[in-house]
């Protein structure tokens, strides 16, 4: 899901909380909304309506903590892929996607000095792999960071079993190459 999409889902379910205190609020204390709210007020007051408001405020309330939950999680990755083999299952976990991802970009070998690493997931059971790098200024960068990508999804797919979707290669930085000095 599109971080705007899921930040615009935190607010509104946000919101939509806050009202449902509000109105929750007004269920116990019936001078709260004085002539404003009048209406509410006549509702709040019967003895009869006063459940029925209730429990439409909880399902308000509910209807807030999971649009929220579903838009924080959403954009997470679940903590391990599960892999069942005769025998049992193989838990493993986006720290070593992640880890088996680094590895292969530094093992490319094509100037990269550091990188992080994270994974999300895709449709169908595969994953998106993003790296972060900083390259050495003596890289040539769409060439070299192709096969980075190609090694990474081969990588993962041939130690995983995942398959990857996409490898999104991100340079933040390039930095000159030091020669150093040994006296």
């Amino acid at each position: 899901m599109n971080q705007v999409i899921r930040f615009v889902l935190i607010i509104y379910s946000f919101i939509l909380a806050l009202l449902s205190v509000v109105l929750l609020y007004a269920l116990f204390d019936t001078t709260f909304f004085g002539q404003i709210l009048s209406p509410l007020t006549g509702v709040v007051t019967d003895p009869v309506n006063k459940f029925i408001y209730l429990a439409i405020v909880l399902l308000l309330m509910a209807s807030c903590v999971s649009t929220a939950s579903y838009a924080i999680l959403s954009g997470k990755l679940s903590r391990t892929r599960i892999r069942q083999t005769d025998i049992g299952s193989v838990d493993i976990g986006v720290d070593a996607m992640e880890s088996i991802a680094l590895n292969s970009a530094k093992s490319a070998q094509v100037g990269i000095k550091s990188a992080k690493a994270h994974v999300s997931s895709a449709k169908n059971g595969a994953i998106r792999v993003r790296i972060y790098t900083v390259l050495y200024s003596n890289v040539e960068i769409p060439a070299m960071m192709a096969k980075v990508q190609e090694r990474i999804k081969k990588d993962i797919e041939r130690y995983t079993g995942i398959t990857v979707e996409s490898v999104s290669v991100k340079v933040s930085r390039v930095e000159p190459v030091v020669a150093k000095v040994e006296r």
